[in-house]
């Protein structure tokens, strides 16, 4: 199945000043647009700038599209644009003392513009002559418009004065300077659409004086527009490059009292977009050949680089290399020529009047060469093919988990506080969930599957205690992190499974005893094309349940280990080791193998348990059953003293004993290089216990022998002691001849030296005891 991977490190960076929300103080003069485009509907064209200069400042706007910027020219007095902090009349230019006064405002971002907009400027123009005395400036100007230059010097904007225009721009003037008759919308066409350098009053329009007026300019993608300024409409054609992008630009000259008090500019084109990049996976293997990115970028941005540890990419460069110039590019980096570990690759593009726009995306080079070598399980494993299989052989402070299955599904999505490290009885190392603190626990695997297929989950887990609340998940599927998927299988004091439209008991109760080595293999099955369907569990190899499965939910997504399906409490509190998701239902003759090959490789010793902790013989409780298990790798197992089975075979071991008294069990398992595990279990033991009669079951006498030996064996109580005592006449019975104590199966055994002439002394009599 095709593999939906997701990329754990993305950050995508924007314009800090790019946000999307109004002011919380908006105005009473704000005014709803509702005119569109020509050929647009209203599904399609947004806001993309929005200012109400309504005391957030320029460079802020809380509106939409970003802030603005203003600059003065010619001047040192106080003639310049409001600075949008405390006064919400609007944009204002103040009072001109002289003629020469200039101050511009412009949008930081610039916009795309190419399927037609619509803008609307309110504004005051209280005197359209200028000067103290109402006397007219020879300069005397007010612009404002849509150009594709940001135009930070101080040339006259939508001027027709002897200007040979710098930029692409349709716009208004609004005042008559040196006495050209320059009122109306003017067309700047830079770029010689209509005729290089054109400069051109498209309309006339005689603008009154007054506060909050209105002008509205519509114009589609095909360049026709239309425009309304109060009861006064018109339109025409523009020659202007669309294709372009665009500042919203507005500029003052020796004015009297003119403001500008909202503008808003509205587009169905798109706004400058995000560059993306991604990739395959999040972790890569030393020795592949080359990781392909797949990076996209604005087509309209004038910059765009890719920055990785070998240096930056000029992206413009790589995607014309195709012909296409479309802001698609594909960048191969070979996985040797950068250093083991977090690598950060960072691609970047912007425009004038656009800050830069980032992605980063992280990716983790690992030499697979150097991880732990494969033994008897971990091959049997391999060889029934794995979709993803873990063996948490990494050390602690890890952070990539590395898949042995040869798919490459290694991953870096852990959640929560995961430890690595030796599991008691275990193989090797294991991921240690049991810590209760760091929140919610799981690994999200970079491998998807459809959850109403056939597969099987295989691990081995160790379970440290029990589990009291909610049950806590072990396995789990998403497609995202958006809290949709199915929990799959949990345990609280039984496992369960939630596949079957609910929660449904797979085991009984206890089937995993809380104790510090449990060490079991366990084995998950869902076959929903088995009539109807089924589950089945294997513990230790061993069919333990099967279950009907009548429903599953069809679901394709990630799947998830120790957590819920997203990513959260209750997260599973125990060991999990070896762990392996298969595409299909693994038959009895594989799980007995890789239970076989399990039992193999394994730690020596992984668990002593018992039945029962506590007897209590006046109730006719007489015996306990102590249960261990062991690999091949023990080369001698004992139980106080006493070797037991299992000593060169692995495998699950059990044998009952009948303490009479209090008792502590010491097992003693000897690993290959001479190492002793020892674990102990201690069985309380209360009330009177019966009396044991003794039962002698071999005599013998070996004459050759001076003085003969005596071997006697016996029956008696459990683990008590006693004597051996000789008489010649059944009356008299002088001091021991030997003493012994009994084993765990109340067996007893003495040899001795016999009188020097045995057949005068031939009664013998064992009794409990130390003392005559």
């Amino acid at each position: 199945m095709a593999a939906n991977l997701s990329m754990a490190y993305k950050n995508i960076k924007t314009n800090p000043f790019n946000h999307n929300l109004l002011s919380p103080k908006i105005p009473m003069k704000l005014k709803t647009l509702i005119l569109l485009p020509l050929g647009l509907s209203s599904a399609f064209a947004q806001i993309v700038y929005q200012d109400n200069f309504d005391e957030d400042g320029l460079t802020t706007n809380l509106g939409t599209g970003g802030g603005g910027v203003a600059e003065q020219f010619n001047t040192t007095g106080s003639f310049i644009w409001n600075d949008d902090e405390d006064d919400d009349d609007g944009l204002s230019s103040g009072r001109a003392g002289g003629g020469a006064q200039i101050t511009t405002f412009r949008t930081e971002s610039s916009f795309r513009v190419s399927d037609g907009f619509v803008l609307e400027v309110t504004f005051d123009l209280d005197s359209n002559t200028g000067g103290a005395g109402g006397a007219p400036f020879p300069s005397n100007h007010f612009s404002f418009g849509l150009t594709s230059d940001p135009l930070d010097g101080i040339s006259a904007l939508f001027d027709c004065n002897n200007t040979v225009p710098i930029t692409d721009g349709l716009g208004f003037s609004l005042g008559i300077r040196d006495g050209n008759v320059g009122e109306g919308i003017i067309e700047w066409d830079a770029d010689g659409n209509a005729g290089a350098g054109l400069t051109s009053t498209l309309n006339n329009i005689t603008f009154a004086t007054g506060s909050a007026q209105t002008l509205t300019l519509d114009v589609a993608a095909d360049g026709t527009y239309s425009y309304t300024y109060g009861a006064i409409t018109g339109n025409g054609t523009t020659a202007i490059n669309l294709d372009e992008t665009y500042f919203f630009n507005a500029r003052t000259q020796g004015s009297n009292a003119v403001a500008i008090q909202s503008i808003t500019l509205s587009t169905a084109s798109e706004l400058f977009v995000a560059p993306t990049i991604s990739t395959s996976a999040e972790v890569f293997d030393l020795t592949a050949s080359t990781i392909d990115f797949n990076i996209s970028f604005d087509s309209t941005a004038t910059s765009a680089t890719l920055t990785t540890p070998l240096g930056e990419e000029d992206l413009l460069l790589l995607d014309a290399a195709d012909g296409t110039a479309d802001g698609q590019a594909v960048y191969s980096l070979i996985p040797s020529t950068v250093p083991l570990g977090l690598t950060n690759l960072q691609v970047s593009a912007s425009r004038p009047g656009v800050a830069p726009l980032t992605e980063d995306i992280e990716i983790i080079i690992i030499d697979q060469d150097a991880g732990a070598p494969n033994n008897a399980f971990s091959t049997a494993i391999i060889n029934d093919s794995p979709l993803f299989y873990y063996r948490f052989e990494e050390e602690a402070g890890a952070t990539v988990i590395q898949d042995y299955s040869g798919n490459a599904f290694h991953t870096n999505a852990i959640r929560g506080n995961i430890a690595f490290g030796t599991s008691p009885g275990g193989m090797q190392n294991a991921a240690d969930f049991s810590a209760l603190t760091g929140g919610a626990k799981g690994i999200t695997v970079p491998a998807t599957s459809q959850l109403n297929q056939d597969f099987s989950f295989v691990c081995v887990l160790n379970v440290r205690e029990a589990i009291a609340g909610n049950t806590r998940r072990l396995l789990s599927i998403s497609p995202g992190d958006d809290g949709s998927g199915s929990s799959i299988l949990g345990r609280q004091d039984q496992f369960s499974t939630f596949l079957d439209a609910g929660e449904t008991d797979l085991t009984a109760p206890g089937v995993l005893p809380p104790t510090i080595s449990c060490l079991v293999h366990f084995v998950f099955t869902a076959d929903p094309d088995n009539e109807g369907g089924s589950m089945a569990v294997y513990l230790n190899g061993e069919l333990n349940s099967t279950t009907l499965l009548a429903t599953v939910p069809v679901n394709e997504g990630n799947w998830i280990i120790g957590a819920t399906e997203i990513v959260g409490d209750p997260s599973w509190l125990d060991w999990i080791d070896e762990t392996a998701i298969f595409e299909e239902v693994l038959t009895q003759e594989q799980i007995t193998a890789h239970t076989s090959a399990f039992f193999t490789a394994a730690d020596s010793f992984l668990g002593f348990d018992t039945d029962v902790t506590a007897i209590d013989l006046d109730a006719g409780e007489t015996s306990v059953v102590l249960q261990w298990k062991t690999s091949d790798q023990a080369t001698n197992v004992t139980i106080n003293g006493e070797a037991v089975d299992g000593i060169t075979q692995g495998g699950v071991f059990v044998q009952t004993f009948s303490p009479t008294v209090t008792t502590e069990y010491i097992i003693e398992v000897t690993e290959p290089d001479g190492t002793v595990l020892t674990e102990s279990i201690e069985v309380i033991v209360t009330g009177t216990p019966i009396n044991i009669p003794i039962i002698i079951t071999s005599f013998e006498v070996d004459s050759s022998v001076s003085p003969p030996n005596v071997s006697i064996e016996f029956i008696g109580a459990v683990d008590t002691d006693y004597q051996i005592i000789s008489s010649e006449d059944l009356i008299s019975f002088p001091a021991a001849a030997a003493s012994t104590t009994t084993n765990s199966d109340g067996v007893g055994t003495a040899t001795f030296s016999g009188p020097a002439a045995p057949v005068t002394r031939q009664f013998y009599r064992i009794q409990e005891g130390s003392d005559s």
